[in-house]
């Protein structure tokens, strides 16, 4: 056929380092187009009918009513420089690479019938994607699928004696963890694979028909207009005011993660993080800080999207431990990594039971009982509570906040607005810049008691107290202050007053649920 080609669908592995799409692309020798698709559901809810949800959606039925978008606007963001960096550096091979907004099977349906033979694409993660594989190789779409997610193989798994069944997997990620340590210092053949380099293009390009083009946010702070458009945003835009609480205008900062999507950008910053700030000198004691310049690595965001690999990384500290040797904050970095493996392979393993409300649990749960307004406040961060709106608004402004504001933020909704955890791990979905869908949902699963590890198995989960945490970890109150700045008057004691109920700010709202 003489309008033969190939695709590489590229979906959570923006990059061209460690990627085998590309290797696999020229030896099939076709004319090749590089493609991104963002699906319908990812920005309108208009495709979403909450009485016939999607067969493939991950979500539950019942949560489809609340019509959350996938792609809030800091989100959006990031994820459009990342885009944009791939495009650039495709260019330079002259290969396009289109970014489409549409549903994947209906695309490559007609795709099909312009002579498309082959697609290159990850595995599936979520049962969302293995829908959209199925439907492809149903129509007689040949797919070639990698792993380039993880840090493992499943072979490599398997080599180090671990179950990789539902029924068999561990339980909890101390007993993954030691498996797994145990393996590394023994067995070189389990360790994960060095990055591939980047591999260039040596095709043809083939252009296809136009399509719609992805209608991205106009406003990508997070606390503007939700319109969006189709060409030429800015993609520096912050977040310089806000609604407060009591209805007033009130200053807030310039986007605090301020950190620019794509590859090059990717690696730049490991490179930094590693040699420049010498993070590894402190990150065990820095990461739970709430805000500061380099107190976290902020890999997050490249590792979500694929922009950098989970294996550069891991060979990257490796690099760093021979050269300064190995200490506590590098050794506990990798284990982040393994945290993130863990959570991978749990999620393709358990499959949709990784999103029912029950989670992993072998019973049922009792139910939780909606209440619209808690839901308003949540999403509007009017809670009443000045650490969670102060978390709140960093999270919808800047589509960041760190790894123990996250926690008890989660641990608020689930414990204290007795809300739905799905619901809130949909929120977190739909703001989250460095979303990833086993991480997102594995980590709230767990705050909930119904996912691995849990905190005890009678469905209890984990509580934070919001008001001993806000000591230990902000007693000058410099994020709350950050964030809410109309507070800035008040003392660490009378923050925690207010949130208990005990007396109310002025000016300020009333908890709609007090903490200890």
């Amino acid at each position: 056929m003489s309008d033969a080609f190939n695709i590489i669908w590229l979906r959570n592995d923006l990059r061209l380092h460690d990627n085998p799409a590309f290797e696999l692309a020229n030896q099939a020798g076709l004319p090749v187009t590089v493609v991104f698709i963002v699906p319908h559901c990812w920005i309108s809810t208009e495709h979403n009918d909450a009485t016939q949800p999607p067969p493939f959606s991950y979500r539950e039925p019942t949560l489809q009513a609340f019509n959350q978008q996938r792609l809030g606007n800091a989100k959006a963001r990031f994820l459009r420089a990342s885009l944009i960096d791939l495009q650039r550096q495709l260019y330079r091979q002259n290969i396009q690479f289109q970014m489409v907004y549409g549903d994947p099977v209906t695309l490559f349906g007609q795709w099909q019938t312009l002579g498309l033979q082959q697609v290159f694409t990850q595995q599936a993660q979520a049962p969302e994607e293995q829908y959209w594989l199925n439907a492809l190789a149903a129509a007689g779409i040949r797919l070639t699928q990698y792993n380039n997610q993880t840090l493992f193989s499943l072979e490599q798994l398997q080599a180090m004696t671990l179950n990789t069944t539902a029924e068999g997997w561990p339980a909890s990620f101390s007993g993954f963890r030691r498996r797994v340590e145990k393996q590394l210092h023994t067995e070189s053949e389990v360790c994960p694979a060095a990055p591939m380099p980047p591999v260039a293009l040596q095709l043809d390009e083939f252009e296809l028909p136009r399509q719609p083009s992805i209608p991205w946010p106009t406003d990508f702070s997070g606390s503007g207009s939700s319109s969006t458009h189709t060409s030429g945003a800015s993609t520096s835009a912050t977040s310089t005011s806000a609604t407060n609480t009591s209805g007033q205008s009130s200053a807030l900062p310039a986007l605090r993660f301020q950190l620019a999507g794509g590859e090059d950008n990717g690696l730049a910053r490991l490179s930094a993080y590693l040699w420049q700030h010498q993070g590894l000198q402190h990150y065990k004691h820095s990461r739970n800080e709430l805000c500061g310049d380099n107190v976290s690595s902020l890999f997050s965001a490249y590792l979500a999207w694929g922009c950098v690999s989970a294996r550069r990384v891991w060979h990257d500290i490796e690099h760093y431990e021979q050269q300064l040797g190995k200490n506590e904050h590098s050794q506990w970095l990798k284990s982040e990594l393994l945290w993130r493996e863990y959570f991978h392979w749990c999620l393709r393993f358990s499959g949709r039971r990784y999103f029912v409300y029950q989670g992993l649990m072998n019973k049922p749960m009792p139910a939780t009982h909606f209440n619209p307004k808690l839901w308003q406040a949540w999403q509007q961060a009017r809670t009443g509570v000045p650490a969670i709106d102060a978390g709140l608004r960093e999270l919808i402004n800047s589509g960041y906040c760190s790894n123990r504001m996250r926690q008890w933020l989660a641990s608020y909704f689930i414990h204290e607005l007795q809300l739905d955890w799905r619901l809130g791990a949909q929120f977190f979905e739909t703001h989250l810049l460095d979303f990833d869908v086993a991480i997102n949902w594995g980590n709230w699963a767990y705050l909930a008691g119904v996912g691995n590890d849990p905190q005890g198995q009678n469905g209890n989960g984990r509580w934070f107290s919001l008001n001993k945490q806000l000591q230990q970890y902000d007693p000058q109150l410099s994020h709350l202050k950050q964030w809410l700045p109309q507070l800035a008057c008040y003392s660490l004691a009378d923050i925690q007053a207010h949130s208990r109920g005990d007396h109310t700010l002025a000016g300020y709202p009333s908890a709609v649920v007090a903490v200890r």
